[in-house]
């Protein structure tokens, strides 16, 4: 009796292995793709199945390829983030010379647009952002996720507040009521933002936050996300990026 459960056992074993909906992809999906000039880097973190042999072919970022960019360019190591339902989350880091980072200090917009390619796969397209070193600000995390007060730095006249992070929600307060259509700031004073769901998605992750005044200035600062990424997540984004 005891073998025909063991017998059992194992074919039911090997049927759920069989019809089980095993972890598929379309192409890799990027979810953090930033340029961080402290650390002189271009990293881009990306979902993919933990059985895909696929590497990093090319990053083209506003038209400009800066990777492979010649024969001096080190072979990047890829490495891995975490496994989650047959997924794996990835990260590869470029190395940026002297002239790059000068080309990103010139830029005045900070998403530019970004092209991945990976081999295998058709090329995906995304943003890049970019982190100055004079942005960075520190947040409060929390268990929803990160609280940040900004202080204008000047009399202004504040219409938009935006953030380049596709999993966290933004929600924002003045003097505890919520922020209407535009309000109006004195140097000092500061909005309260708060942040939920800022998953960490790189080893040195950050959350850029945009605000727009009236008269098209835009300040921009970037906060460390640190929060953990939840179970079941990677398999969440996948389903959401066909």
């Amino acid at each position: 009796m005891k073998k025909w459960i063991a017998v059992l056992a194992v074919l039911l074993t090997v049927a759920i292995y069989v019809v089980w909906p095993k972890a598929s992809i379309e192409k890799p999906v990027v979810v953090s793709a930033q340029m961080n000039e402290t650390n002189k880097t271009i990293t881009i973190s990306y979902i993919t199945t933990k059985k895909d042999e696929t590497r990093l072919e090319e990053a083209v970022i506003d038209d400009r390829g800066f990777y492979p960019a010649g024969t001096t360019r080190e072979t990047i190591e890829t490495k891995s983030l975490l496994d989650q339902n047959g997924y794996q989350l990835r990260e590869d880091v470029i190395r940026l010379t002297e002239e790059e980072l000068d080309y990103f200090e010139k830029m005045s917009w900070r998403a530019p647009s970004a092209t991945i390619t990976y081999s295998d796969y058709e090329p995906v397209e995304t943003i890049l952002i970019v982190l100055k070193e004079d942005e960075a600000a520190e947040g409060v995390m929390d268990q929803q996720g990160i609280r940040y007060a900004f202080t204008a730095p000047e009399p202004m006249s504040i219409t938009t507040i935006g953030h380049y992070d596709s999993a966290a929600s933004l929600g924002y307060s003045y003097k505890g009521q919520e922020l209407p259509s535009s309000i109006e700031l004195e140097e000092g004073e500061t909005v309260e933002l708060n942040f939920d769901g800022p998953y960490q998605l790189a080893s040195d992750d950050k959350l850029l936050v945009d605000i727009e005044t009236m008269d098209g200035k835009h300040h921009t600062r970037h906060l460390a996300e640190t929060m953990e990424v939840p179970e079941g997540y990677l398999k969440r984004v996948v389903a959401e990026n066909p």
